[in-house]
């Protein structure tokens, strides 16, 4: 056994020094590999801008879709003024055409009723006269009154000029207080839709806050993924040049195992960059090694 011992120390050991192989070609498929895996990490922060590209398009559509919001309720606005004045042309030209519908009939009834009514103003205007009959004797006094205010002003210049100017402005005052009410009740159909109109929109705008919110939930998350993937992929690269410390280590020892076999004059031709092959050969070797142990073993029991 010492004397195999002996015998193997000097075929392997006491040879010169191995030639190392060339590290270009030991490291050119890692080298591969690790293109592969900064490719991979480009394509994934293209992927990551081409989001933050869609998010800042789809926050300016929603500027954009405020803005005409905004647009719409003005001539929304404008619309509903539109819409009332036709309403009320609408209902005249109904109330026009429904009383040209009125059959024979009914204007006779009509008329007949207008002669009752007008019977009764008569007997009221006859009542009335006498009233202002005793009022105008009462007020007799006022007519000198008022050609004492003409003969000191310069404005009027009879008494009929006054009472005109003062039915005028009373007929005026009646106008405007049927106008102020007519305008009351507008401003009061308007308000009732601008009240629903403002509701509609501002539940709008929160469903619209609602996404941005949610967006920017979205967004958030994306970053953190991000931060997670550039992490992994820290680790992905001490994982790998670690891998690939420890595979050049193993096929050096696989080498120099093979450079051992073909020193010992075995006919062998395989590539420097064949791992695969040389390892099988080491493998085939030291079965050998095995059966010559075993057969020596053999020889000396």
């Amino acid at each position: 056994m010492d004397e195999f011992e002996d015998q193997y120390r000097t075929i392997y050991h006491e040879k010169p020094p191995i030639r190392m192989p060339d590290s270009n070609i030991l490291y050119v498929n890692n080298a591969t590999r690790i293109l592969e895996k900064r490719r991979e990490l480009a394509e994934v922060e293209e992927d990551l801008i081409n989001q933050r590209e869609e998010f800042h398009v789809k926050l300016r559509v929603l500027k954009q879709r405020r803005e005409d919001l905004l647009e719409k309720e003005e001539e929304l606005k404008l619309s509903i003024l539109k819409f009332d004045k036709f309403l009320k042309e609408n209902d005249a030209k109904r109330l026009r055409a429904k009383s040209k519908q009125m059959s024979e009939s009914d204007q006779q009834r009509q008329k007949e009723r207008e002669i009752i009514t007008m019977e009764k103003e008569l007997d009221f205007q006859i009542t009335q006269r006498g009233k202002l009959k005793e009022k105008t004797e009462t007020h007799a006094m006022y007519p000198s009154f008022l050609e004492n205010v003409i003969k000191t002003g310069d404005k009027f210049q009879d008494i009929r000029t006054v009472t005109t100017r003062f039915e005028a402005l009373l007929h005026t005052y009646d106008l405007l207080v049927r106008k102020y009410q007519e305008n009351q009740e507008t401003i009061k159909t308007i308000k009732s839709n601008l009240h629903n109109f403002i509701k509609t929109k501002n539940n709008e705008n929160m469903k619209y806050q609602n996404m941005i919110a949610g967006l920017k939930i979205r967004l958030e998350a994306a970053k953190t993924k991000t931060v997670k993937w550039e992490s992994i992929w820290v680790h992905i690269q001490n994982t790998a040049a670690r891998k690939t410390l420890t595979l050049g280590m193993v096929k050096m020892a696989i080498f120099n195992l093979y450079a051992h076999i073909k020193e010992a004059e075995l006919d062998l031709n395989i590539a420097i960059e064949d791992t695969t092959n040389q390892l099988s050969v080491v493998h085939e070797y030291i079965l050998q090694l095995r059966e010559i142990l075993h057969e020596f073993k053999k020889m000396e029991s």
